[in-house]
């Protein structure tokens, strides 16, 4: 008899991101079971939520807007979302059923949400099982550089989104060129040591002339600024304005510059 395998496997897969992040990252142990931990690092000590405040969000958001907040994480972005007067419904997807259960509402309250215009879904970047032009504002902070391939999911998020509708990338931490030059070189150098004198590793960082993945175990990729560019604009949006926000990602420190993609559909 004929098995389907294909959910478990993919649950089994989204546990085992989550036990690789305090598997090779423990001092994520500390906030990856506690609410109120996990606000205090997002919103507190490091500038994301400072960083969204930034934005003139009237400008994206019309009376009666529904926003899908991918890779919505604990839901710090969908709770100062869901305050909005202009925001009808937000829909946070997450492939962690623990944040979307035991993180999402705690957060929401303790950040003065309205949890009563909450839908949560467990899911991935893509597919989503929306129609064509049904959603109005969709937003992905910290998140797009963990997608498999982010020209065709963005591609997909041009599916769902209205005429005129938005795409906000937040919070991403692009490479300039040159910068981007120097650390492809380094991993380069090192895989060609590694291949000459056989030099094994169960865990490696990869190059392709798509992107640099930095992190084998979670998956993070990095990109130049003109790749992002490049992709948004094969995905069918107008790049609108790249937004620089000063902000590194943890308070007091240096570091990349947190930066936001505005990115519009075509009416």
């Amino acid at each position: 008899m004929n098995q389907n395998w294909i959910v478990k496997q993919a649950l089994a897969n989204v546990e085992q991101w989550d036990s690789s992040l305090t598997s090779y990252y423990p001092d994520t142990q500390r906030w990856m079971n506690d609410p109120e931990a996990y606000l205090q690092r997002l919103v507190v000590e490091c500038n994301y939520l400072n960083a969204v405040k930034q934005l003139d969000w009237t400008k994206y958001l019309n009376p009666g807007s529904t926003v899908l907040d991918m890779g919505c994480g604990g839901g710090w972005l969908s709770a100062y979302l869901s305050a909005m007067p202009q925001v009808e419904k937000v829909v946070s997807i997450d492939s962690s059923q623990n944040y979307l259960d035991n993180f999402l509402p705690a957060v929401v309250q303790k950040l003065n949400g309205d949890i009563s215009k909450i839908e949560t879904i467990q899911g991935f970047f893509s597919p989503l099982m929306y129609a064509d032009k049904s959603l109005d504002v969709l937003v992905i902070s910290s998140a797009l550089h963990h997608a498999d391939n982010i020209a065709s999911t963005m591609k997909e998020y041009e599916r769902v989104l209205k005429p005129g509708g938005w795409l906000i990338i937040l919070n991403e931490t692009p490479a300039s060129g040159a910068r981007y030059i120097f650390s492809v070189s380094k991993v380069f150098t090192t895989i060609l040591l590694d291949t000459v004198t056989q030099k094994y590793r169960s865990s490696v960082k990869k190059i392709s002339a798509g992107g640099f993945l930095y992190d084998p175990y979670l998956g993070d990729v990095d990109y130049p600024v003109w790749y992002w560019k490049k992709a948004i604009s094969d995905a069918g949006f107008k790049l609108e304005k790249i937004h620089l926000t000063g902000l590194a990602t943890v308070v007091g420190k240096k570091g990349r510059e947190l930066t936001h993609f505005i990115c519009r559909k075509p009416a």
